[in-house]
């Protein structure tokens, strides 16, 4: 048997030394029920896991459970000892929240795009510096010791070497592209003639085999002819 305890602070019942008629109950699975729960609990127990802990009867009154002792769905354990300390509850990962400052947040919204509108916008406001070449390398990586801002000038114009680069190779396969299409249309206009080639062959041939079933018919009425002359003349 799994060693079960109550979860709330100061309560020293488990499934050993329960007293009779004591019951352990699982949190909620609904999330407006899990939330009651967390309201009141939060300062009642150390650690509160949806998944593991347990709750005895005794923190609940009578009315939370039905005629046959079953716990109702939207019952709340209210009942506590006063000595018990309060100290926020350790909720595991499933329930926690994680923290994220402004920034993070800012960020998250917004896109690459945004994101360097927004340093363009800024940077306007400032001299590009005239030595900035010096401070980047041919890739456009920033030399050791090179001051923020120039660092957001090589930024941005790393980015715009990129987007320059990313229009060409866009304006390359669209050329790649309608080739593909051309030679398509062309094949398949090729594969239309031979097809049309194909079936005026047909129709040569079986006009040939006609002609020939022809002359083979004359060749043997000659020839049936010729054979009763012959044998007149004998």
């Amino acid at each position: 048997m799994s060693h079960i305890d109550c979860a709330v602070r100061g309560c020293n019942y488990n499934i050993f030394n329960k007293p009779r008629g004591v019951t352990f109950h699982p949190c909620p699975i609904r999330s407006d029920m899990r939330n009651k729960w967390l309201q009141i609990l939060k300062t009642k127990c150390t650690v509160l896991d949806w998944n593991r802990s347990r709750i005895c009867s005794k923190h609940f009154e009578t009315k939370c459970f039905n005629i046959k002792g079953k716990l109702k769905d939207d019952a709340v354990p209210t009942l506590f000892s006063s000595a018990a300390h309060k100290h926020p509850v350790k909720q595991t990962q499933e329930t926690s929240t994680s923290s994220r400052t402004t920034v993070d947040r800012v960020l998250n919204k917004l896109t690459q795009a945004e994101l360097m509108s927004d340093i363009k916008n800024t940077l306007s406001k400032m001299k590009e510096p005239s030595n900035l070449e010096t401070y980047m390398n041919d890739d456009y990586r920033c030399k050791p010791d090179t001051p923020t801002e120039a660092q957001l000038w090589i930024l941005i114009k790393k980015q715009d070497h990129l987007n320059t680069r990313l229009m060409e190779l866009v304006v390359q396969n669209k050329k790649h592209v309608e080739l593909l299409q051309k030679n398509l249309e062309e094949a398949r206009s090729s594969k239309k003639e031979t097809e049309q080639s194909i079936e005026t062959y047909k129709y040569i041939v079986k006009c040939l085999q006609e002609k020939l079933a022809t002359l083979e018919e004359q060749i043997e009425i000659l020839t049936t002819v010729e054979s009763r002359k012959k044998k007149r003349l004998y």
